[in-house]
């Protein structure tokens, strides 16, 4: 019986020896690894930054903020933002056409799949346009509408503030039912020595300035209005640029559309 106690006794010592040496084992352990941060824990759940995206909207830089959140959004659905070129016949056509140098240069650049434009001209005046033939264009007026008002149809036709008026309508009925939409205004191509015209487009720049609407100024990157040397950029009847004028308009809208580093 004494023997059996001995050995009880002698087992129980063994038994303590061993859990008090694995116990600081884990202790030891403990204190020498590494402890994670706040940083390190948020950096295991932070998805990574997407560079395709990035890169498009820092190309978008220009834009207005609310085109630039719709383009974000059109990125993160995976669906095309959509750009209408609205105005008169002097937007020009052809393979030559600003409009179509625009496109190609869009699309390269943003890529086919998520830049969507469509161009609809009308030889008429705002007032027309507004009577006649809108309906259209609010089928599906577009994320982003590029509009020239149809100034130069106007002049002598429509008085200034009649065409503005006008604008406002085209502007408030896209609004209605998209208001989501969003107006950059430009003036149609430059004239040589006219007198009246440039006073119209004037009053348009000042018209978009006063209500904080993106306005375009294309024609600073043209010949001086009473330089001959504005023949060579305009067709032969002046109803719309010739291919050194389509090329001087569409290198100021890409340059503004395609924000470069």
């Amino acid at each position: 019986m004494k023997a059996f106690i001995t050995f009880l006794l002698a087992a129980c010592c063994v038994f303590i020896l061993i859990a008090g040496n694995l116990h600081w084992q884990d202790k030891i352990a403990d204190s020498t690894a590494p402890e994670s941060s706040p940083a390190a824990e948020k950096s295991k759940v932070a998805d990574p930054a997407d560079p395709e995206k990035e890169r498009i909207m820092s190309l978008a830089a220009n834009w207005p903020e609310n085109s630039r959140k719709q383009l974000e959004k059109d990125l993160d659905e995976q669906r095309a933002f959509s750009i209408t070129i609205l105005g008169s016949k002097s937007l020009g056509e052809g393979s030559d056409s600003w409009p179509v140098l625009l496109k190609a240069e869009l699309q390269s650049a943003y890529g086919k799949d998520l830049m969507e434009l469509r161009t609809l001209s009308y030889d008429m005046t705002s007032s027309q346009f507004v009577n006649q033939n809108m309906e259209d264009f609010l089928k599906n007026p577009g994320d982003l509408i590029l509009f020239e008002p149809f100034t130069l149809n106007d002049n002598g036709e429509v008085g200034s503030k009649a065409g503005l008026e006008n604008l406002v309508l085209v502007m408030e009925e896209v609004k209605s039912k998209n208001p989501d939409s969003t107006f950059i205004l430009q003036p149609p191509h430059p004239l040589y020595d006219t007198i009246y015209y440039p006073k119209d487009v004037e009053k348009l720049k000042e018209y978009s300035k006063e209500n904080s609407i993106p306005y375009l100024d294309h024609w600073t990157a043209w010949p001086e209005l009473d330089d001959p040397v504005m023949k060579e950029f305009l067709a032969f009847d002046n109803s719309q640029p010739s291919e050194k004028g389509h090329r001087v308009w569409a290198d100021f809208l890409i340059d503004y559309f395609i924000h470069k580093e």
